[in-house]
């Protein structure tokens, strides 16, 4: 038996895995054995691989955890950065912004790269490359160095998250179990993302053996360690289904696209590049200039694209993607909420410290509230979604972290902390409540063969609306506070504007197409190997 998952070859019954093995069109056998247990005992019946299916992506989920944690833990330590390397400011923004603008850059071909190699494979070399260049960073012996070894974390990031969302839906091939991978994908990614400044703080107080700024980035060795160690038996007894063959009898391996990488990282490049740096200089000419160039490669990618797909190649965004009337609602909404989401988290940092004159520490520990919030919603919104359509949830959801956003305006106006935390805590029930259903409804229409080219896009589209929101609205406090607002003020305005973002997201999920009914006949059970994979529900 040879039950590869397109990611790592297990072979023999004794169970030997081969990291890294080679990819290839393989019989299924718990695929078959899943839907011969649906045939047998019913849908409803309990799945004797769903156990380890689960536990193969809290293995994954430790990069989603990972990927968020950095792009905030780093922003606690600058001012230790500047006592220990003598850093500049340039130097400390290309700390800050160039792990997320490779990140960014990265994302499509990393999911492309799923579809062609196996998510679990490319997760690995992800993970590794993240893990040896979190340790460089952290044994780093001056900002160059530094620098480096950050961008290279940036690209193991964008090598390894989009994995996550391709697992999601190749583990999990029924609507509802899926649904739980985005919750629980959602959770994780609001709890790195506010621990990236508590743990920061808590770590830079503490001073760990005396290594100060250098735990930051250490603190990801273990995790990215443990991760690598538990992969090869995550992957070992994942049940990942072949994907669809395009011609019966074939199996499918999607191809690279060098040309079409280039052309998107120009693209993407030439837009966020002048959005991150040029916040700090004014945006002068010649960033506005980048960010008009970046149209002319994105039209040239988008033309390419579609005539690879026309020579019948392997595009790396396939186009027929962005016909998808769903998926195209689906980015929208998944942009307008990190918009959001990504820019309240800076301004809030901002307010705790400048406003309130909390520490590092203590600022962490003020996010809680939402933090908290944010992911017992993500994790409550796969039942409620068993009673409540998906696009009703979506609008409740975006009217709860309206109305939290506006408790925060009047708290921050009035100077009323408790009624901050409680406000904070209702914008992040709202928007963990937002994370699974648009997930769901961005990523349900996608063809299986493409699911990691689709998770790709969803990933960059998510860094976008984030650099997006965190230099618009950045702009909007800061323009507040050097025109002599105070910073309580200066947020009070720009989360005013931010809730904008949550509003708008409710009127699109008004347009959002109804779940399709699941079909009630049992799934195709010919041989795995020369069988079109069988359709997800609600697709």
């Amino acid at each position: 038996m040879r039950l590869p998952c397109g990611d790592f070859a297990v072979a023999g019954r004794a169970g030997r895995i081969r990291l890294f093995g080679g990819p290839g069109p393989v019989q299924d056998d718990h695929v078959a054995e899943r839907h011969s247990h649906v045939q047998r005992y019913g849908r409803g019946a309990a799945d004797p691989g769903a156990d380890r299916r689960r536990a193969a992506l809290a293995v994954l989920l430790a990069g989603t955890f990972l990927a968020n944690l950095d792009v905030f833990i780093v922003v606690v330590a600058i001012p230790a950065l500047q006592r220990g390397l003598h850093t500049t400011t340039g130097e400390e923004q290309l700390v800050l912004a160039g792990y997320q603008l490779v990140y960014g850059l990265g994302l499509i071909a990393g999911g492309r790269l799923g579809d062609a190699f196996g998510c679990f494979r490319v997760f690995g070399a992800g993970m590794a490359l993240f893990t040896a260049a979190s340790l460089a960073c952290g044994l780093a012996p001056s900002a160059p160095v530094l620098v480096v070894s950050r961008l290279a974390q940036g690209a193991g990031t964008a090598l390894l998250v989009p994995q996550v969302y391709l697992a999601a839906q190749t583990l999990f091939p029924d609507e509802a179990e899926r649904r739980t991978a985005f919750a629980a994908t959602g959770a994780v990614m609001g709890i790195g993302a506010v621990s990236g400044q508590l743990l920061g703080g808590w770590l830079l107080a503490a001073d760990v053996a005396g290594l100060g700024w250098r735990t930051v980035f250490l603190v990801n060795v273990p995790v990215g360690g443990a991760a690598l160690a538990l992969l090869p038996w995550a992957a070992g007894g994942a049940p990942v289904r072949v994907y669809a063959s395009r011609a019966p009898g074939t199996a499918v391996r999607a191809g690279l696209d060098p040309l079409g990488t280039v052309l998107a990282a120009g693209a993407l490049g030439l837009f966020t590049v002048p959005l991150v740096i040029g916040q700090a200089h004014g945006y002068p000419l010649r960033t506005l200039l980048c960010l008009a160039g970046s149209f002319v490669p994105a039209a040239g990618f988008l033309r390419y694209e579609r005539a690879l797909r026309a020579r019948g190649g392997a595009p790396l965004l396939p186009p027929e993607l962005l016909r998808l009337s769903g998926f195209r609602r689906g980015l929208a909404l998944v942009a307008l909420l990190n918009c959001g989401l990504n820019a309240f988290v800076l301004i809030l940092g901002l307010l705790l410290q400048q406003g309130l004159g909390w520490g590092p520490l203590a600022t962490g520990a003020g996010i809680l509230p939402s933090a908290g919030t944010f992911a017992l919603a993500s994790l409550l919104a796969p039942r409620l979604l068993r009673r409540i359509p998906d696009r009703v949830l979506l609008c409740l959801a975006a009217a709860l972290a309206s109305a939290g956003y506006a408790g925060c305006v009047l708290s921050a106006a009035y100077g009323s902390v408790p009624w901050l935390l409680a406000a904070l805590g209702a914008a992040g029930a709202g928007l963990g409540l937002f994370v699974t259903p648009v997930l769901a409804v961005t990523l349900r229409t996608v063809p299986q063969a493409d699911s990691g080219a689709a998770s790709g896009v969803v990933s960059t589209v998510q860094q976008l609306g984030a650099a997006l929101g965190v230099c618009g609205f950045g702009a909007v406090f800061f323009a507040r506070v050097q025109a002599g607002d105070p910073p309580t003020r200066a947020f009070a305005a720009t989360t005013a504007v931010i809730a904008l973002t949550a509003v708008a997201s409710g009127v699109l999920a008004l347009f959002v197409e109804p779940t399709a009914e699941p079909p009630r006949s049992a799934p195709d059970t010919r041989t795995p190997a020369t069988v079109k994979a069988p359709p997800s529900h609600g697709r």
